[in-house]
């Protein structure tokens, strides 16, 4: 009896430390590729920003010749106003993706990490996996119930590290841009381009590798933690597509609800 309960404490503490030590790696692997991506950025990072303001010369009144007999003045007609053109008129409330500093990058991943809606997803992610009991070896209750959203809290961390560092490497623009259309099939469109396209210094786009890697990545770090029942690459691939859809309806939700409502939870497009 006293032999096979020392077997069974060797095989949980066994147990104990080969989870602690995955869980280590996964740390280690974030650091490290998050000081590594930030270290390319801010090497190859170029201040760019040059502007010119236009001068509008006016030429100076000529005056009338004095002659002996007076004459009516010649009225002259108002030259109109310059105006700038169309697309210059509206407010820009971003700054464009090729003026983003490395500072800049830093204050958007920031508010991506500490605005009150981050706390919104995990919570509700936790709520489903209490509704499902997955992973069951988690429980129910106060303590299932905070395992799940730990977890939940911890890949979103993760997962904005990794984007912040491929963001900067490859200088995709982390950022949600709202539709300037006013049709909801096309401003719906928008949302769905915005999540798996990002913008580029360039003007182009292309597919949000930035987005792809943060959010796999951190499906299958979280591995590190999760037991052994959901610890594999399709229970990974799993969470990853959920997350990526969830950034979908984010998206659809950011673009119909008006911007304040979005301030009043922390959401914002700017950088300042």
């Amino acid at each position: 009896m006293t032999t096979g309960r020392a077997v069974q404490i060797h095989f949980c503490s066994r147990s104990h430390t080969g989870h602690a030590s995955r869980i280590l790696a996964a740390a280690m692997y974030v650091v490290l590729g998050g000081l590594l991506c930030a270290t390319c950025a801010f090497a190859q990072q170029t201040l760019t920003s040059t502007s010119e303001d236009a001068v509008v010369a006016q030429n100076p009144d000529q005056q009338t010749p004095e002659v002996s007999h007076p004459q009516e003045p010649v009225e002259t007609a108002p030259q109109p106003a310059k105006l700038p053109n169309a697309p210059s008129v509206a407010v820009q409330y971003y700054k464009p993706v090729s003026e983003l500093t490395l500072h800049d990058r830093f204050t958007i991943y920031r508010k991506a990490v500490l605005r009150p809606y981050s706390l919104v997803g995990p919570a509700f992610g936790a709520g489903i996996g209490q509704w499902e009991d997955s992973p069951p070896e988690w429980g129910q209750g106060a303590k299932g119930y905070g395992r799940r959203f730990a977890s939940g809290m911890s890949r979103q961390l993760i997962s904005e590290t990794l984007r912040f560092g491929f963001a900067a490497v490859d200088g995709e623009d982390p950022r949600y841009h709202p539709s300037q259309d006013t049709g909801v099939w096309k401003r719906a469109e928008h949302a769905i381009l915005e999540t798996f396209t990002s913008e580029t210094a360039s003007g182009g786009r292309i597919p949000a590798y930035s987005r792809f890697a943060g959010t796999y990545g951190a499906a299958f770090i979280s591995n590190a933690w999760y037991p052994d029942s959901h610890a594999s690459a399709g229970w990974a691939l799993r969470r990853g597509s959920t997350a990526l859809a969830s950034s979908v309806g984010f998206h659809l939700f950011q673009e119909f609800v008006p911007q304040k409502y979005f301030k009043a939870i922390g959401v914002s497009t700017d950088t300042h």
